[in-house]
Formats: structure tokens, C-alpha cells, sequence
């Protein structure tokens, strides 16, 4: 009997991923997806900017996600914002491009880069995607698209989570050109979160050896998976990373709104910056349009000082 079921288990799963076909394979995985909303005029820029890490739950609350960005960059127009899990025309999303249509309504320059194709998509016909993008006030180039190592196999694995998909973990790097002339190195990064903390720091590694590449003030940003004292902050600081927060474990993932507040218990997203002053890092703690998390993330900020 026990074989009997799981030959009934392979059967529907090998049927329900027949109906959903990959779009596409993985080197097409990795080319991002660039588009500019910018009006062209760079926002005032005093040599500050904001850079706002946020795992937005795949963005089914998007639009609350927006707004709470904007109200940030109404305080200060020169921000960058570290998306993960941004949602590709998915029907737990709304079936539209997530980090494209953020872009739209903030004005900003983006880059997008597919993590996962996932079979749980309701809408017929393809698959949806999740990914991690970069929006940023100020034009990007130089794109790197970080194809992490696998360490959970979530090609394999995924469907015991209820999440069968096609995909790795994936970084994206972007050079941000500011008004005055100088350069910022950013990279939004969306750690395996069923790994060790060695392992995630041997993700981190592969994000560090690109960072190498530009001799240049950078920002390394997102939902990391790990705890305070894990290894991989140990790695950043011998290539001259320091951790924005390492004063800061206010707690940004396992979201809940209790008693009409946002309350979270572990802290798990981080920003890391080389060559810069964090003037002010701050994690907010947002509500939806409803009362609701946005996500089951906090979002984190930082002043950066720009030397």
C-alpha cells in the first residue's frame, strides 16, 4: 500500500507539472528584466541617500508596499529599494509583473531577476515567476545576476513545502550612477533559508567575490535568513563589509499585526555597506490598507554619508 501511494503521489505531481510547462529555461533565468519609469531629472542628491531592504511576501500587498516607499522617498528623494520575492505575473499577486508595476508608480529605474518559476500558479496556460529586483531613483548598470548555490534543491524538494518550483536562490548587483559623478554598488540578496549558517555564508561569498570586482562604495541588502551571529558577517568583514545593524537586532521576519501594530520575532534582514557612514538605520514596522502585514517581513532602512 505504502508504494501504491506513492506511485499515485508521483503520478500527480508529474501530471500537475505537465500542465505548467517551464516558460522558460534557466539560462533565460538569468537574463534580467530592465525597465526605466524615471522622468529623467535625478532627485536632489547632498551626498546622502536612503536604501530600503524589503522581502515584500511575494508583493501580494504590493501596493501598500509602495506606499509605504513612498512616503519614505518623500523624505528623501535619493533612494534605492532591495526588493525580494517580487512576484511575475502570478495569480496570488494579481497576475502582474510586481517589481515592474512598483517601478511604474514610484518613478523608478528597475532590475529584476527571476529566482523561482512556480507551479502552484493558478492562472492557466504558464507558470508564474518570484524574484528580487533593484529600484532605484538613479539610472543602474553593470548588472550582475548572482545564480546562488543550491543548497536545498527547491527543484527537488519544493513541493513538500507546498511549493513545487524550478530555481535557485538569486543576487542581483547594479551600479547606481548618482547625480555629482560618483557611483554606488548595490545588490539585493534573498538567502536559503532551509541551509546552515555556513552555507548561507558561502552564498554570501559568491555575492562578496562580485563585489570585489568594483572599487567603489557598496551596499549588499535584503532578507539574509540569519541570525545575528551567523557566519557570514564574519565573511563580509574581511573584504572591508561592516553590518549596518550590528547595533539594531530589532526583530524583521515572522510578522504578525497584534493588537493593531506589526510585531515580528527573529531578526533575519540586513544590510551590510563598504565605504560608506550609516547615519541612521532604522527597521519600520508598516501595516496594509487593511490592518494587516504587508508582509511577513519588516522592512529596514539606512542613511547612508556617501565620502
Amino acid at each position: 500500500m505504502k508504494k501504491l501511494g506513492l506511485m499515485i503521489l508521483a503520478v500527480i505531481l508529474a501530471s500537475g507539472c505537465a500542465s505548467k510547462k517551464p516558460i522558460q529555461g534557466i539560462e533565460q533565468m538569468n537574463q534580467p528584466a530592465t525597465a526605466s519609469y524615471s522622468s529623467g531629472k535625478l532627485p536632489a542628491f547632498d551626498g546622502r541617500l536612503q536604501v530600503i531592504a524589503f522581502n515584500i511576501e511575494q508583493g501580494r500587498f504590493w501596493k501598500d508596499a509602495v506606499e509605504y516607499i513612498e512616503e519614505k522617498q518623500d523624505q528623501l528623494p535619493a533612494t534605492i529599494a532591495l526588493i525580494s520575492e517580487a512576484d511575475r505575473r502570478h495569480s496570488r499577486s494579481g497576475d502582474v509583473f510586481v517589481a515592474e508595476e512598483m517601478a511604474k508608480a514610484l518613478g523608478m529605474n528597475m532590475v529584476y531577476a527571476t529566482e523561482f518559476i512556480e507551479y502552484n500558479d493558478k492562472t492557466r496556460g504558464s507558470p508564474g515567476e518570484t524574484g528580487n529586483a533593484i529600484l532605484s531613483a538613479f539610472p543602474l548598470s553593470d548588472i550582475s545576476v548572482i545564480r546562488q548555490k543550491d543548497l536545498y534543491s527547491w527543484t527537488r524538494w519544493g513541493w513538500i513545502q507546498g511549493q513545487p518550483r524550478k530555481g535557485e536562490r538569486v543576487a542581483i548587483g547594479a551600479t547606481a550612477l548618482l547625480p555629482d559623478g560618483r557611483r554606488l554598488r548595490v545588490y539585493v540578496a534573498h538567502l536559503e533559508n532551509y541551509a546552515t549558517s555556513p552555507g548561507r555564508a558561502s552564498q554570501m561569498r559568491q555575492i562578496l567575490d562580485d563585489a570585489k570586482k568594483y572599487e567603489m562604495p557598496a551596499v549588499i541588502g535584503g532578507d539574509f535568513n540569519e541570525l545575528p551571529r551567523g557566519s557570514l558577517f564574519a565573511e563580509a568583514e574581511k573584504v572591508g563589509f561592516e553590518n549596518a545593524f550590528a547595533q539594531n537586532r530589532q526583530p524583521t521576519g515572522s510578522c504578525i499585526a497584534l493588537s493593531g501594530k506589526l510585531s515580528c520575532a527573529v531578526k533575519i534582514d540586513w544590510q551590510l555597506d563598504r565605504g560608506l557612514s550609516a547615519l541612521n538605520p532604522i527597521v519600520d514596522y508598516p501595516l496594509n490598507s487593511l490592518k494587516a502585514p504587508i508582509s511577513d517581513h519588516a522592512p529596514l532602512r539606512v542613511l547612508y554619508s556617501i565620502p
